[in-house]
Protein backbone atom coordinates (compact mmCIF):
# COMPACT_ATOMS: atom_id res chain seq x y z
CA UNK A 1 0.00 0.00 0.00
CA UNK A 2 1.01 3.12 -0.88
CA UNK A 3 2.28 5.81 1.97
CA UNK A 4 2.51 9.41 -0.84
CA UNK A 5 -0.05 10.94 -2.33
CA UNK A 6 -0.06 13.80 -4.48
CA UNK A 7 -3.85 15.04 -4.44
CA UNK A 8 -4.98 17.53 -6.69
CA UNK A 9 -5.89 20.94 -5.87
CA UNK A 10 -6.71 23.10 -9.37
CA UNK A 11 -6.13 23.00 -13.20
CA UNK A 12 -7.21 19.71 -15.19
CA UNK A 13 -6.15 17.64 -11.72
CA UNK A 14 -8.58 18.76 -9.36
CA UNK A 15 -9.96 16.36 -6.96
CA UNK A 16 -8.13 13.37 -8.13
CA UNK A 17 -5.66 11.60 -6.29
CA UNK A 18 -2.29 10.12 -7.44
CA UNK A 19 -1.14 7.13 -4.58
CA UNK A 20 2.43 6.44 -5.29
CA UNK A 21 5.50 4.13 -4.03
CA UNK A 22 9.24 4.86 -5.31
CA UNK A 23 8.57 6.92 -8.17
CA UNK A 24 6.25 9.06 -9.80
CA UNK A 25 6.67 10.88 -13.05
CA UNK A 26 4.72 13.64 -13.99
CA UNK A 27 4.31 15.28 -18.01
CA UNK A 28 2.33 15.05 -20.99
CA UNK A 29 4.00 12.28 -22.37
CA UNK A 30 1.89 8.49 -22.23
CA UNK A 31 4.55 7.10 -20.47
CA UNK A 32 4.21 9.02 -17.63
CA UNK A 33 2.05 8.11 -14.16
CA UNK A 34 0.26 11.65 -14.10
CA UNK A 35 -0.42 12.30 -17.76
CA UNK A 36 -0.87 16.18 -18.54
CA UNK A 37 -2.56 17.18 -21.71
CA UNK A 38 -1.92 21.34 -21.61
CA UNK A 39 0.05 23.86 -23.28
CA UNK A 40 3.62 24.20 -21.27
CA UNK A 41 3.73 20.71 -20.31
CA UNK A 42 6.99 18.90 -21.18
CA UNK A 43 6.86 15.62 -22.27
CA UNK A 44 8.78 14.48 -19.13
CA UNK A 45 8.32 17.58 -16.92
CA UNK A 46 9.11 16.13 -13.10
CA UNK A 47 9.79 13.62 -11.13
CA UNK A 48 9.43 12.91 -7.52
CA UNK A 49 11.41 10.12 -6.07
CA UNK A 50 11.71 8.43 -3.05
CA UNK A 51 15.58 8.17 -1.63
CA UNK A 52 17.07 5.38 0.74
CA UNK A 53 16.93 7.82 3.58
CA UNK A 54 12.97 7.85 2.96
CA UNK A 55 13.13 11.31 2.18
CA UNK A 56 10.85 12.32 -1.28
CA UNK A 57 12.90 14.38 -3.69
CA UNK A 58 11.18 16.52 -6.54
CA UNK A 59 13.36 16.93 -9.83
CA UNK A 60 12.35 19.25 -12.76
CA UNK A 61 13.52 17.07 -15.71
CA UNK A 62 14.41 20.43 -17.71
CA UNK A 63 11.05 21.39 -18.91
CA UNK A 64 11.16 24.97 -20.89
CA UNK A 65 7.81 26.47 -18.19
CA UNK A 66 9.84 25.01 -14.81
CA UNK A 67 7.84 23.46 -11.92
CA UNK A 68 7.23 25.38 -8.68
CA UNK A 69 7.07 24.19 -4.97
CA UNK A 70 5.33 26.24 -2.46
CA UNK A 71 5.04 29.35 -4.98
CA UNK A 72 9.03 29.53 -5.74
CA UNK A 73 10.75 27.64 -8.82
CA UNK A 74 12.89 24.50 -8.55
CA UNK A 75 15.08 22.61 -10.17
CA UNK A 76 15.65 19.97 -7.67
CA UNK A 77 14.39 19.92 -3.91
CA UNK A 78 13.54 17.67 -0.68
CA UNK A 79 9.61 17.64 -0.47
CA UNK A 80 7.52 17.27 3.07
CA UNK A 81 3.90 16.52 3.33
CA UNK A 82 1.95 19.92 2.70
CA UNK A 83 3.93 20.90 0.02
CA UNK A 84 2.44 22.24 -3.31
CA UNK A 85 3.62 21.56 -6.42
CA UNK A 86 2.44 23.55 -9.60
CA UNK A 87 3.25 22.56 -13.50
CA UNK A 88 1.48 24.79 -15.42
CA UNK A 89 -2.06 25.42 -14.19
CA UNK A 90 -2.17 22.00 -12.41
CA UNK A 91 -1.88 21.89 -8.45
CA UNK A 92 -1.24 18.95 -6.10
CA UNK A 93 -0.53 19.13 -2.20
CA UNK A 94 1.94 16.25 -1.26
CA UNK A 95 0.42 13.97 1.08
CA UNK A 96 3.41 12.60 3.02
CA UNK A 97 2.95 11.00 6.27
CA UNK A 98 5.86 11.56 8.52
CA UNK A 99 7.74 13.94 6.58
CA UNK A 100 7.62 17.80 7.80
CA UNK A 101 9.41 20.14 6.00
CA UNK A 102 11.26 23.16 7.81
CA UNK A 103 9.73 25.42 5.50
CA UNK A 104 6.04 24.52 6.66
CA UNK A 105 4.59 27.59 9.44
CA UNK A 106 8.32 28.26 10.94
CA UNK A 107 8.49 31.52 12.16
CA UNK A 108 10.66 32.73 9.14
CA UNK A 109 7.88 32.27 6.81
CA UNK A 110 4.98 33.85 8.90
CA UNK A 111 7.58 36.81 9.89
CA UNK A 112 8.29 36.93 5.97
CA UNK A 113 4.47 37.63 5.31
CA UNK A 114 3.82 40.03 8.21
CA UNK A 115 6.73 42.28 6.66
CA UNK A 116 5.08 43.22 3.61
CA UNK A 117 2.33 45.03 4.79
CA UNK A 118 4.22 47.71 6.08
CA UNK A 119 5.70 48.81 2.87
CA UNK A 120 3.07 48.21 1.29
CA UNK A 121 1.38 51.14 3.36
CA UNK A 122 4.55 52.89 3.00
CA UNK A 123 4.75 53.07 -0.83
CA UNK A 124 1.04 53.65 -0.90
CA UNK A 125 1.42 56.76 1.44
CA UNK A 126 4.25 58.08 -0.79
CA UNK A 127 2.52 57.76 -4.08
CA UNK A 128 -0.22 59.39 -2.67
CA UNK A 129 2.01 62.19 -1.34
CA UNK A 130 3.96 62.70 -5.27
CA UNK A 131 0.49 62.57 -6.86
CA UNK A 132 -0.81 65.47 -4.65
CA UNK A 133 2.21 67.46 -4.91
CA UNK A 134 2.22 66.77 -8.87
CA UNK A 135 -0.95 67.93 -9.00
CA UNK A 136 -0.52 71.20 -7.03
CA UNK A 137 2.40 71.86 -8.90
CA UNK A 138 1.13 71.21 -12.87
CA UNK A 139 -2.54 71.25 -12.40
CA UNK A 140 -3.48 73.54 -9.16
CA UNK A 141 -6.79 74.52 -11.47
CA UNK A 142 -8.02 70.80 -10.49
CA UNK A 143 -8.35 71.79 -7.33
CA UNK A 144 -10.30 75.58 -7.66
CA UNK A 145 -13.43 73.58 -6.26
CA UNK A 146 -11.66 72.23 -3.61
CA UNK A 147 -9.42 74.53 -2.06
CA UNK A 148 -10.11 78.13 -0.10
Amino acid sequence: MSHYKLKGTSGSVINQSFPFEGTILLGSSADCDVQLDEPGVAPRHAEIRLLEDKSLLLKDMGSANGTLLNGEPVTETLLGSGDEIRIGTCRWMLQAPGLRPDRVLTAEVVQKSVRRWPRVLAWSIVAATAAGVAILKWKPEWLSGWLP
